[in-house]
């Protein structure tokens, strides 16, 4: 029997989720809120305590209160536990104690779901990815507890989703991420379940050329609007980068110094709206045109909460659809995607393609500058925003000049 058992904390750091060595203060107690990763004390407020154990070499953990006074009891009642066991199986006997080590996936799933739910700044949206792929994998998994999970249980769930829920490839390498976020959770080591040829097959996809609006189809799009809010919308989009979730919950009290000559609209995080994604809440500038048209529109609309909001002012759920409709009408669709072919409604068209069509140009604006950019579109990593640089634009000579 492995004896070891000790009580550490997970928490989000700058590097993502890390877990790290306890701080004990003078008095014996636990610090809240912080942990110790390379020697050094660091701050981490979005976290929890857990107790870890071994079976042989594979650790396996245990949730327990982000209260430090509650785990410190959780900690100790374990420990005794832990010594009972122990002098019980020197004694030849096993001790009952009412409990079973071994927990099926689905207590894992369930206790998973209820972690991201009540983590602080988990958006709506990412609990639902969480819970489609937790709930996907157990249908597809032959196996009913951790340890007995195999290589071939997650290359069956990750071809449900190719062969019967058609997800492109990146969409699928970002849930086999999230799949393997729930594996760890579990206790196990994903890089010993997968093995590395087949997680790279897994992980890969074709890094595609990241498309944008033109000035022209933009235009084509406001021109083409029956709603002047419609028009309004498609612009804001434009000039704003804002993301679809974002959009739909823009208000009359979001706009800052309109009538002066640096105008600006704050995205904040409201409950009724939702969450922002990544918890950035940020001021963009707006256009000085951009921004004489809300003017215009909170003079118009007085009584209105939502800038994009229904004619019962709430959120808008079929912005993407009202693009499709405009960009048909405006005769934009491509005519060539399987969109157009079985619906009539043009894959090219979408909400998000404006905000990366903001990024790009500000990129171009900015020279480049990641750290003005990011600050204006919310990204969390550099990363994402690089894939937004454009390639010089003498290319040509530059090749001439190098050879």
């Amino acid at each position: 029997m492995n004896r070891s058992l000790s009580l550490i904390r997970y928490a989000k750091t700058a590097k993502g989720w890390r877990r790290g060595r306890v701080v004990l203060g003078k008095n014996g107690r636990l610090k809240p809120d912080v942990m110790i990763i390379n020697h050094e004390e660091i701050s981490c407020p979005d976290g929890r305590f857990q107790l870890v154990r071994y079976e042989g070499t594979r650790p396996l953990y245990t949730d327990v209160s982000n209260n430090p006074n509650d785990a410190m009891a959780r900690f100790r009642a374990a420990e005794a536990m832990q010594e009972a066991r122990v002098a019980a199986a020197k004694a030849g006997r096993k001790l009952d104690d009412g409990s079973d080590d071994r927990k099926p996936l689905c207590q894992y799933k369930g206790k998973f779901l209820e972690m991201h739910k009540a983590l602080p700044h988990r958006s709506d949206d990412a609990y639902k990815k969480y819970k489609f792929v937790t709930e996907g994998f157990l249908a597809k998994c032959h196996a009913r507890y951790p340890e007995n999970v195999t290589q071939e249980d997650v290359v069956r769930w990750y071809g449900w989703m190719r062969d019967e829920k058609k997800y492109i490839d990146r969409t699928r390498s970002d849930y086999y991420d999230s799949m393997r976020g729930f594996l760890r959770y579990c206790g196990l080591d994903p890089a010993k379940v997968i093995a590395p040829p087949i997680h790279k097959l897994l992980k890969q996809y074709t890094k595609k050329e990241v498309t944008i609006y033109d000035p022209e189809t933009v235009a084509a799009l406001i021109a083409a609007s029956l709603d002047a809010n419609r028009a309004l919308l498609w612009e804001f989009a434009y000039k704003t980068g804002l993301r679809d979730s974002e959009l739909r919950a823009v208000t009359r009290q979001d706009f800052r110094q309109l009538n002066s000559d640096d105008p600006k609209v704050a995205v904040k995080e409201r409950d009724q709206y939702g969450n922002i994604k990544d918890g950035e809440e940020r001021l963009i500038e707006l256009e000085l045109g951009l921004a004489a048209k809300i003017r215009q529109w909170l003079k118009d609309n007085p009584n209105k909460v939502l800038v994009f909001g229904t004619c019962n002012d709430k959120p808008d759920t079929k912005m993407l659809l009202a693009l499709k409709v405009t960009a048909r009408r405006a005769g934009l669709n491509c005519g060539l995607c399987k969109g157009c072919r079985e619906r009539d409604e043009c894959k090219e068209f979408t909400l998000h393609r404006f905000r990366r069509t903001f990024t790009s140009r500000l990129l171009t604006a900015t020279r480049g500058d990641l750290t003005a950019v990011m600050k204006r579109t919310g990204h969390s990593d550099m990363e994402s925003v690089m894939r937004y640089l454009a390639p010089t634009s003498n290319v040509r000579e530059a090749l001439a000049s190098a050879f």
